[in-house]
């Protein structure tokens, strides 16, 4: 009786772990978000207007500039509410059998880094790219829009994610809304882009050159690295952890 017992609890102790390491990164993003709100409320309602509102009507790249740390702490809440996300798919889709949270901040690790190189990545081509072929200050309201699109994001995910990570059976229902978000927010920001940069009709083939290029390839890569990790449960990483 002993032994059954004890068979029974040893998952449900693993997934008590997991989740108890998972209320300390949620708190750390709570944390970043009531700080946030609470102090810089008018710069999420400028970034709000960035993405959504009348870009002549919204306020300076001074705002922006001066906010970087702001930004950054944004960006940061960003990239680990997704990577939770990913991780969730992770453990729906059977890569880690028994949850365990070393396993958890490998994956977690490894899908920040991804998401950070992809984030750099972009703003680094979004600079080039407008420094060569577009004016300075289409370049910064463009770059601005972007960050704004990032910050708004960690604010958005927030609850779901957290509804997501702990609620397992609405786990569909969590994924379409993350999926739909990022699939709005991609619109948004291919229409901010067409334009600022190409709202002539001569335009439209460098407009669909620039999607590959800048868009879609970056996308595809991050995809393949999802997938690369996705993977490696067959050489039973996770599970040796």
């Amino acid at each position: 009786m002993y032994h059954l017992l004890f068979l029974t609890e040893e998952p449900i102790a693993g997934r008590a772990q997991t989740q108890n390491m998972g209320f300390i990164l949620f708190l750390v993003c709570f944390f970043i978000l009531i700080y946030q709100v609470g102090k810089n409320f008018k710069l999420l309602l400028a970034m709000a207007g960035k993405l959504f509102g009348n870009q002549n009507q919204t306020t300076s790249c001074e705002l922006f500039t001066g906010e970087r740390l702001n930004i950054l702490l944004f960006c940061i809440q960003t990239i680990l509410l997704t990577s939770i996300v990913v991780y969730c798919a992770a453990v729906n889709d059977g890569v880690f059998p028994v949850e365990s949270p070393s396993g958890m901040f490998v994956f977690l690790g490894f899908t920040i880094l991804f998401l950070s190189l992809f984030i750099a990545y972009k703003y680094l081509t979004y600079s080039f790219t407008g420094y060569i072929f577009f004016d300075k200050e289409a370049e910064q309201r463009w770059n601005d829009t972007f960050s704004s699109a990032i910050c708004v994001s960690g604010v958005i995910l927030f609850f779901p994610t957290l509804i997501l990570f702990y609620v397992g059976g609405i786990y569909s229902y969590g994924v379409y809304f993350v999926l739909i978000y990022f699939i709005f927010i991609q619109i948004v920001l291919l229409y901010r882009q067409f334009v600022l940069f190409f709202n002539k009709k001569s335009s439209l083939l460098y407009f669909i050159l620039y999607l590959c290029t800048q868009e879609i390839i970056p996308l595809f890569l991050l995809y393949k690295g999802f997938v690369y990790l996705f993977l490696m449960q067959k050489g039973n990483l996770w599970t040796q952890i």
